[in-house]
């Protein structure tokens, strides 16, 4: 077998985990992978949607022998692809490999929601085996909490404080950029209203910010503003 064709092979089998890897970027924007994070991946989800297809063909044909009493269960691997990487000259399975590429599309998303959501972290910290929030850095977990919306900017370096609700902002290995919409520029040190703005783009740098949750101001009826 060529080398050329050895890679080709490759590349159609490993294409199912990279298709699952750039599904989860979608659903998990601040998360960077290196080149070497992202081979792993994308290797690990692949082999992961074949898998997820050989128990899909397992729990079919055991339905299928219930009702059915002819069929005789045995013992062994459904799909062909495995015989692959045991004897690399045979061949693969056009069916097996497009079904795959459709598979991943779900993987990668449900991958990525498990991901946003730390469902791993958030369950080691239940059983009290990590003290861990993620991956990311603290401006991501900060910027990234459902209770960080409206927020206080405080620019040391201009005396500028702006008030408004984050519509975007950088991720972690990048420069801080931030974007705020319906934003209110006061004065830092006497908080006199300077004007009112529908979008403001602020670019961050040395860290010459700082960034603030305004406490919910409870009303007469006990509800919050």
């Amino acid at each position: 077998m060529q080398i050329t064709e050895l890679v080709w092979k490759l590349f159609l089998i490993l294409l199912p985990g990279v298709v699952s890897t750039l599904m989860a970027r979608y659903i998990n924007t601040n998360k960077q992978y290196s080149t070497f994070e992202f081979i792993i991946y994308s290797a690990t989800l692949g082999i992961a949607t074949f898998v997820v297809m050989e128990l899909g063909c397992s729990l079919f044909w055991i339905i299928y022998s219930i009702f059915f009493k002819k069929i005789v269960l045995t013992w062994c691997l459904n799909l062909s692809i495995w015989n692959y990487f045991v004897d690399g000259h045979k061949a693969l399975n056009k069916n097996e490999l497009f079904i795959s590429y459709l598979l991943a599309v779900p993987i990668g998303f449900i991958w990525g929601f498990i991901v946003s959501k730390k469902v791993f972290i958030k369950l080691l910290k239940k059983l009290k085996w990590t003290t861990r929030y993620g991956d990311e850095d603290v401006w991501s977990f900060y910027l990234n909490s459902p209770d960080t919306t409206w927020v206080y900017l405080h620019h040391k370096k201009e005396n500028r404080t702006y008030f408004g609700r984050i519509r975007a902002y950088s991720e972690s290995t990048e420069k801080r950029e931030i974007l705020l919409e319906d934003v209110i520029v006061y004065t830092t040190d006497t908080w006199i209203e300077q004007y009112q703005s529908n979008v403001v783009y602020l670019e961050l740098e040395n860290f010459d910010f700082s960034i603030e949750t305004p406490k919910p101001v409870k009303n007469d009826n006990n509800t919050e503003n």
